[in-house]
């Protein structure tokens, strides 16, 4: 939805998630918010991809929210819709080397891979939290629920979150 609302590819939007700007495009972005003049015309691709990706994925989001009966996955939603009585904002989480066993086994990598994937994908999102929405991505106070799917499985993790989203809906 976002690829096409962006008018680029699903590959191109898929390469901004899970993706730590890089440190040109941290300096730049730190400069033409202290120094105006330093602004670059519109013709930085990345820096515009990037603002443009963010804009939309909080559009799409709120457009979720507000239509109801639907589900988030990621993309600090809960950053971007706060604390509301009408949703459920969970943080799904396990132990590290469950996630290394589930990665591992899910995509066929090794244990080495697998943890260099998750410490990417981690940092990537503490980072996103941090410079986009000053908060710590798992900071257990903006989250209604957090659950570890090691202890539920998929399934089951899925079936406590349903649960709550019931509960929610009846309070």
């Amino acid at each position: 939805m976002i690829a096409a609302r962006l008018g680029t590819s699903a590959d191109v939007v898929e390469s901004m998630e899970n993706r730590r700007p890089g440190f040109g495009e941290r300096l730049l972005a730190g400069l033409t918010t202290v120094v105006p003049e330093t602004a670059q015309p519109a013709a930085l691709p990345v820096e515009d991809l990037a603002g443009a990706y963010r804009r939309e994925v909080e559009r799409v989001v709120k457009e979720a929210a507000t239509a109801g009966n639907a589900i988030v996955l990621g993309r600090l939603a809960n950053a971007i819709l706060g604390p509301r009585r009408d949703h459920v904002r969970v943080f799904v989480y396990a132990p590290l080397a469950w996630r290394i066993a589930y990665v591992s086994a899910s995509f066929g990598c090794g244990e080495s891979a697998a943890r260099s994937e998750i410490a990417r994908i981690d940092e990537a999102r503490r980072a996103y939290a941090r410079e986009q929405y000053r908060m710590a991505w798992d900071d257990m106070h903006q989250y209604d629920l957090a659950i570890d799917t090691a202890c539920y499985g998929i399934d089951g993790a899925a079936e406590v979150i349903a649960c709550a989203v019931r509960s929610a809906q009846s309070a």
